[in-house]
């Protein structure tokens, strides 16, 4: 416990008055004894034991009332900082403008709340104090950091700060708090954090903040500004399952979901919209606290470039009750199929190079010009037939593979078991048995995964209106282990596998007349097709998506002039890509609102980019003030960012005066000493007549 007014201690010396007093009064008594009164000496040194004990209880009682009057006029605090109500202050106040700043509260948004929390506390400080105002997750630099004093000027710039869609918490703006504070004179030196309270950000705090040694002198409150409202719901991702994105065909899209609050959340209607046309909607339930999936099916007509999001309804944070994405239906799927030779893919060039193939792009070459090829131009490498890959060629795979390109490897009469089972197992985690089978013995292909978008068209045979698939002799195979096996024969040979990993179909067969009779069949074109758009697919959908506040990395085939990056709102940032191995790289952040960026030139759209707020800005959970002073090795204060933020401020710096309950108590002390104090008097008895 402090004083305020520790001037006034100086009339402690009063408590001694009734001391001397007491002393003063004390009369010297001579003591005569009468044999009469013997009976009555025994009461009499009764009675005279209590009236000293009631004579010191009576001299401690007006001692402490005399000390109790001087210390309420002396103002005592139960806790206070160093410093006194006469210095003069340095104070950096921070302002959380983070997403979820953006929730509702009891009196609008919180950050408007925020603001004004934040101008009633500058309006409650002293006319010398200085006054830093930093907001955090900021554009970059931590702004507003010349400090000023309490007037207009501030109250303009409180009032001009605007919410964010980042994420992050207050570790660099602390940071530089903190180096604007251990610069000062000042007596008193103090950081207000005024804030939702959110849990996010404290995790990832600078060496600097977490030195107790920079604490020293420096004070710290946080005001937390609740939400309230129904409990929030939000989108916290998209999915675009394996599948093929052709035009008019249907394909899935999924969404998922998590419930903020304690209780069940019954029939939530979800909204699917995709180039500003809604194309599905549905129902769920959720259960508090765990991610729920929600899918739509849906079909587009032209290939390219497509945008939408995915909606609920709006609750208490509106930022994330929609989630935007990107399609990217390619036009054409560019196919580089590589033989032993050139001319041992002409039977391949005939079935894929022609229009029956749809958006395919044939290129067909010889191994040895493998390396000749710039696979980024291409969506889908088919190896055919090839005794093995030289390192240098398996690397190039490989790379190729690992960026994301489409690979179909179909294993003909004339491949090496021995590398083609290494190959795999590294690739793509599938192994293979020997090489069976011979002319004049075969295997029946007849078991499909119908599920799988390569054999999807072809479920439900019973329904005339669709093909069927014909048993297909197999010749030539090799038995195939591990990954996801999408067809074999009934007797339990696998013969064609995905990989669970990256985009890789493997054949266990070869795609000639050698091996099987399914180049026969009328079949063979349209699942060599299909399997082609599968993985050319899985290249593109769902996969420019970046977080607001991020550093956003995509890379593009060619170094291009006048790049620009095209808000939502039309607004143009003009962007500089650097070139670096592979093409030119373009690297920025996006600190505007959610929603689809164009990446684009004057004459062509080059991607479009679905920016969100993270996810993690949803979430309720909160940290204590217990919390923070544990991580910062320093104490803690919470503020209510009620209407008296003024006196909440004095109690924060200079403690909780206690006067009141000071004269309070010598005002309770007065009556017990009154009462103690007072002399009964004797009590006569009639004599009877």
């Amino acid at each position: 416990m402090g004083f305020l007014n520790s001037s006034f201690l100086f009339a402690l010396a009063a408590v001694s008055v009734p001391l001397i007093l007491h002393f003063l009064s004390r009369r010297r008594i001579t003591t005569i004894e009468f044999s009469s009164l013997r009976f009555l000496e025994q009461m009499q040194k009764s009675r005279m034991k209590w009236l000293k004990i009631k004579e010191i209880i009576l001299l401690v009682l007006r001692m402490a009332v005399i000390a109790l009057i001087v210390m309420a006029f002396a103002r005592p605090t139960l806790r206070g900082f160093v410093g006194s109500s006469k210095a003069s202050s340095s104070v950096a106040t921070l302002i959380d403008r983070s997403a979820s700043m953006e929730t509702q509260g009891e009196t609008g948004g919180l950050f408007d709340e925020a603001r004004r929390t934040a101008a009633r506390l500058v309006g409650g400080l002293e006319a010398g104090d200085m006054i830093a105002l930093i907001d955090y997750p900021s554009d970059g630099a931590v702004g507003s950091l010349d400090p000023l004093n309490p007037g207009d000027r501030l109250l303009k710039r409180i009032s001009g700060l605007e919410p964010g869609y980042g994420s992050g918490g207050p570790g660099q703006a602390l940071k530089s708090a903190l180096e604007f504070l251990n610069k000062s004179p000042d007596l008193n030196r103090e950081i207000y954090i005024v804030t939702d309270g959110q849990e996010n950000g404290w995790d990832d705090l600078p060496p600097e903040v977490m030195d107790r040694g920079n604490w020293e002198g420096i004070n710290l409150s946080r005001i937390r500004i609740n939400p309230s409202g129904p409990a929030n719901v939000g989108i916290t991702d998209i999915f675009l399952p394996p599948q093929m994105l052709v035009p008019g065909e249907n394909f899935e899209i999924e969404a998922e979901l998590i419930n903020y609050g304690t209780g069940a959340l019954e029939n939530a209607l979800v909204g699917l919209v995709v180039d500003n046309e809604r194309k599905a909607q549905s129902t769920v339930s959720l259960r508090p606290g765990q991610p729920t999936r929600v899918s739509f099916k849906f079909k587009i007509d032209a290939p390219g470039k497509h945008g939408g999001f995915i909606e609920i309804d709006y609750d208490r944070y509106d930022v994330d009750n929609k989630r935007y994405f990107t399609l990217d239906m390619p036009e054409r799927i560019s196919l580089l199929t590589v033989g032993q030779t050139e001319s041992s893919l002409r039977f391949l060039s005939l079935a894929l190079n022609r229009p029956e193939a749809g958006q395919i792009s044939f290129k067909g070459i010889g191994a040895g010009d493998l390396l000749r090829e710039d696979l980024e131009k291409y969506d889908v490498v088919l190896l055919y037939d090839l005794k093995k890959l030289d390192p240098a060629r398996e690397a190039s795979i490989t790379g190729f593979v690992d960026n994301g390109g489409g690979l179909f490897v179909s294993l003909g009469k004339s491949i090496d078991p021995v590398y083609w089972k290494t190959f795999l197992k590294n690739a793509a985690n599938i192994s293979a048995g020997d090489m069976t089978g011979s002319i004049g013995e075969y295997i029946v292909w007849d078991n499909f995964d119908y599920e799988h978008p390569i054999f999807s068209v072809y479920a439900g045979t019973a329904d005339r209106s669709k093909p069927s698939i014909p048993d297909i002799h197999i010749f030539n195979y090799l038995n195939l282990q591990g990954g996801k096996i999408i067809g074999s024969s009934s007797s339990g040979i696998n013969l064609l596998a995905e990989s669970k990993i990256k985009p890789i179909l493997i054949y266990s067969s070869g795609l000639d007349l050698a091996t099987g009779d399914l180049p026969a069949h009328s079949f063979f074109l349209p699942v060599l097709v299909r399997s082609m758009e599968y993985l050319g697919s899985r290249g593109a959908g769902v996969g420019q998506d970046g977080i607001i506040g991020e550093l956003f990395t995509v890379r593009i085939g060619e170094v291009t002039e006048g790049i620009k990056l095209i808000s939502p709102a039309n607004d143009i940032i003009d962007i500089n890509p650097t070139e670096g191995e592979g093409g030119a790289i373009i690297k920025f952040t996006v600190n505007g609102s959610p929603g689809i960026y164009k990446l684009a030139t004057d004459s062509r759209t080059i991607s479009l980019i679905a920016f969100n707020v993270d996810p993690k800005e949803s979430s309720d959970e909160t940290i204590t003030t217990d919390r923070i002073s544990e991580l910062l090795g320093v104490k803690a204060n919470d503020l209510k960012p009620g209407s008296d933020i003024a006196a909440s401020v004095r109690d924060a710096r200079f403690g909780k005066e206690l006067w009141k309950e000071f004269l309070l108590a010598a005002l309770i002390l007065l009556i017990i000493e009154s009462i103690l104090g007072r002399t009964s008097p004797p009590k006569t008895a009639e004599k009877p007549a």
